[in-house]
């Protein structure tokens, strides 16, 4: 019964942080007017989970967020940038070969296309991660992100079908999405792929 008030403690801490995380994200995104906002944002708000993950206690929140936000700004845009490419590059071959005469030669066209989607998926999830973690050129934090997709499957298999039940849950409940939505999931998968990461301080 002892131990019921410390975790309590504790759970309630990690909830605050991440209302205030959400808050701040969400801000931020705004301030950038979404397009120009969205990922520097995403970006510093891994950077304040990974060192809330790390239990480093002398860290401020907002303090760590804005010098991220501004530090990162332009890198991380440019990340993104490549990301949103690659992805509509894949998604518009997709596009095209549903398009085409349904022989066999085209039908496994598509499931190597669906593959490499999937893939893409499990970068995107390692990428903000590998960011915050790695200093970098912007194909170094691709290809960490792969070799964590390759090496290791386990832990992206759970990491993708825990975003999946994620997404599911704030479909059923979208009020969450305002107040814990993103700051949730980045806390998941940072906290899956620091298993993975080496233990920098």
């Amino acid at each position: 019964m002892k131990g019921i008030p410390e975790w309590y403690m504790r759970f309630g801490d990690w909830i605050l942080k991440l209302l205030i995380l959400n808050l701040l994200w969400v801000m931020f995104t705004m301030a950038g007017l979404i397009i120009l906002g969205f990922f520097p944002a995403t970006t510093a708000l891994f950077a304040v989970i990974r060192k809330l993950i790390m239990k480093d206690e002398s860290v401020s929140i907002f303090q760590l967020f804005w010098s991220t936000y501004k530090l990162e700004f332009v890198k991380s845009n440019f990340l993104g940038m490549v990301v949103l490419l690659i992805g509509a590059i894949l998604f518009m071959d997709i596009y095209i070969l549903n398009k085409l005469d349904p022989s066999i030669l085209n039908q496994i066209l598509v499931i190597l296309m669906f593959v490499l989607i999937v893939i893409y998926m499990a970068v995107i999830a390692y990428i903000f991660p590998v960011f915050v973690h790695y200093d970098t050129n912007i194909s170094g934090y691709f290809k960490y992100a792969i070799i964590l997709v390759i090496g290791r499957p386990f832990h992206t298999i759970f990491m993708l079908v825990i975003i999946i039940a994620l997404l599911y849950l704030l479909r059923w409940i979208p009020g969450f999405i305002p107040i814990l939505g993103f700051s949730l999931f980045a806390l998941i998968v940072m906290k899956i792929t620091s298993m993975s990461l080496p233990k920098y301080k």
